[in-house]
């Protein structure tokens, strides 16, 4: 017997595994974007490591980068340069989905939601509000509720996947070995809710890139270069990473739902 021959039952048994528990790797897929986008609506809920998750940070620059044009700028950056220029105490903003983390150096961080609290144990190291911007932020601009729709529909695709049992098994009639979904239904709601939690997550992903390079866009405009600002890169991978995990189960959701309708017409082209 050829090594080719040894091969080939060896790498079809492994296959067929495969094919018999796709759906609770599924399934696990699932759960790892669910889990992703709770950390990231969790993000700035604490200090310590929830702090580092954050979609938009926000602290001072005293001096701006840019050649400022025009003298009601120049005045204007001026002023601001003057009343930063009292600071003692370097102040940064984070702004969450649900909550703010505040800093006034040396890597201390106080979180919560009530910004008129966090504000005033800023006391006056804050002078241009840094603390209210965030809130604005974080209750006018980004949008939880894409991300707790997209939580929703993992939840009815994982309860769908969970209803399964195992797809790919001999068939004893028939020109292929595919056996349908349980039933059509359950089949159709798998792939419509894991596609739908796929778009959302798109939604969601565009949306909170979009919000926060406008907004720290406009915060930095406004202040003449003296507000700077910084998009969460966890925060960003968290929400991308939740959309490919879940782009990739419908993608195979789809491929399995094609081959068996591929294969039930091969059976009736037969059957005829």
């Amino acid at each position: 017997m050829s090594f080719g021959s040894k091969f080939k039952p060896m790498q079809s048994s492994t296959l067929a595994k495969v094919r018999d528990h796709i759906h609770h790797i599924l399934m696990l897929l699932t759960i790892a974007s669910t889990i992703l986008l709770s950390v990231l609506l969790a993000g700035c809920s604490s200090p310590g490591n929830m702090s580092s998750i954050y979609v938009l940070a926000l602290s001072y620059q005293k001096t701006p980068h840019d050649v400022l044009q025009g003298t009601f700028a120049t005045t204007v950056s001026e002023s601001i340069s003057t009343v930063l220029g009292s600071l003692t105490t370097a102040v940064e903003v984070r702004a969450g989905y649900f909550n703010i983390c505040i800093s006034r150096g040396g890597g201390e961080w106080e979180c919560g939601r009530d910004a008129p609290s966090l504000q005033a144990r800023l006391s006056g190291d804050d002078p241009l509000n840094l603390v209210t911007a965030a809130s604005t932020f974080r209750d006018h601009t980004i949008f939880s509720g894409l991300l707790a729709t997209q939580i929703v529909l993992h939840s009815i695709a994982l309860i769908t996947l969970a209803m399964f049992d195992s797809w790919h098994k001999a068939a004893p009639q028939g020109t292929g070995n595919l056996d349908p979904f349980p039933t059509r239904s359950l089949g159709l709601t798998a792939q419509l809710s894991s596609g739908a939690a796929a778009l959302f997550g798109l939604l969601s992903a565009v949306w909170q890139h979009a919000a926060a390079v406008t907004a720290g866009t406009i915060l930095s405009t406004a202040t003449y270069g003296h507000v700077v600002t910084h998009v969460g890169a966890a925060a960003t991978t968290l929400v991308w990473a939740s959309y490919f995990l879940l782009m990739f189960v419908f993608i195979v959701i789809l491929g399995m739902r094609v081959q068996i309708l591929a294969q039930s017409l091969g059976d009736r082209m037969e059957e005829e």
